[in-house]
């Protein structure tokens, strides 16, 4: 009896362990309907959004990348893609590299040649300037204006105006500013320059003639040099342009970078800043220990876009006037080569060019920003 009750027991106990390690079917949670709905609607929002990334972003970088390697013209009409399709069969006659070695080699058609690549990168890097210009003033009027003082929202107002002004109206002020009887030279006491009729910051009529030699004989000096830097009007009138739009870029952008700040130091520890206080820290070592590393994501931030917005300058020159070496950005050979002359592969060569510069522009900026994290 005994013996029989023990292989019950037995038999008992090999069964729940057997079900035991049977696993058991995990219970199926029940849909929350409210997140489900968002998250829908979260896609739905965020479909034009993917859909215009990958096409005119993704597949348009990939497509102007072959591009680059042939002889495509718009001009000469025929499909693009069935182009890029049989391109085996369209690659350069001079080699697929051709439009890249003619962006390094080909010269400016002046009285004094230089690489058109090169001047109109230097033009490009010359307007960026204007970067740490703005961050740094931008930085200050920030720091002004998130004290405690009355009427602070209106000076907040005031310095964002510009962000919302056509950049059209705000070049023909500036232009008219900066005019030989405008008002900058009427400030300075350069109305009448020698009667000349007014320092020349700006060409309107879009002739170049202005040199540094010309400078000095109309100062009554004689020319000491045959140098293409003082004959040439892209190292005299080109730098006079390009500061004036290097003023201009930056009170116009001022203000969108100070709305950034004043968030970025609404961020900022309390706690800490009241700690160093009371520590004996003084106003300047609270701001360079406290504020600025709890600003850094902002300042970061604005580093990178600004540096990538600025290697793409174009619509600020070609206003003032028009698309020209002495003061045209990078840009400008991608429009003037590759639309307005219809050569599609040149112009896809020169935006490749570009995309690598800023690529590694940015990947340098993330790498120095891990260097500083740790």
């Amino acid at each position: 009896m005994e013996d029989s009750i023990a292989v019950n027991e037995a038999v008992a106990g090999e069964e729940a362990a057997a079900v035991e390690a049977v696993p058991k079917k995990k219970e199926k949670k029940p849909i929350n309907q409210a997140k489900l709905q968002d998250n829908l609607w979260g896609w739905i929002f965020c479909i034009p959004l993917i859909v215009g990334t990958v096409w005119f972003v993704y597949i348009c970088l990939v497509l102007a990348f072959l591009l680059s390697f042939t002889n495509y013209q718009v001009i000469n009409g025929g499909d693009m893609f069935a182009y890029i399709a049989k391109m085996g069969e369209h690659i350069h006659p001079n080699g697929a590299f051709y439009w890249y070695s003619y962006a390094f080699n080909n010269m400016t058609q002046t009285q004094y040649p230089m690489n058109e690549l090169g001047a109109y990168l230097f033009n490009t890097v010359f307007y960026m300037i204007g970067i740490p210009i703005g961050m740094i003033l931008s930085m200050f009027f920030a720091v002004c204006m998130s004290r405690d003082i009355k009427g602070g929202n209106v000076f907040r107002v005031l310095y964002y105006l510009p962000c919302v002004a056509s950049t059209i109206s705000v070049v023909y002020t500036f232009k008219l500013m900066f005019s030989q009887q405008g008002v900058m030279n009427g400030i300075l006491g350069l109305k009448d320059f020698d009667n000349g009729g007014g320092f020349q910051w700006i060409n309107i009529n879009g002739t170049t003639d202005l040199t540094w030699n010309n400078l000095i004989t109309k100062n009554g000096g004689t020319p000491t040099s045959a140098s293409a830097f003082m004959n040439d009007p892209y190292w005299c009138q080109g730098i006079f342009t390009k500061l004036v739009i290097i003023i201009m870029s930056v009170w116009k952008g001022l203000g969108g970078t100070i709305i950034l700040y004043i968030a970025g130091l609404s961020g900022v520890n309390a706690a800490t800043k009241e700690a160093a206080q009371i520590d004996g820290a003084n106003g300047w070592t609270i701001f360079w220990k406290v504020t600025m590393p709890d600003l850094y994501p902002v300042i970061f931030y604005n580093i990178v876009t600004s540096v990538i917005g600025g290697m793409q300058i174009y619509a600020e020159p070609t206003l003032f006037i028009g698309e020209q070496y002495i003061t045209s950005g990078y840009v400008s050979l991608i429009q003037t080569n590759g639309i307005k002359a219809g050569k599609s592969s040149q112009g896809a060569a020169y935006g490749m060019i570009l995309a690598v510069i800023i690529f590694v522009l940015t990947m340098f900026q993330f790498w120095l920003d891990s260097r500083n994290k740790d």
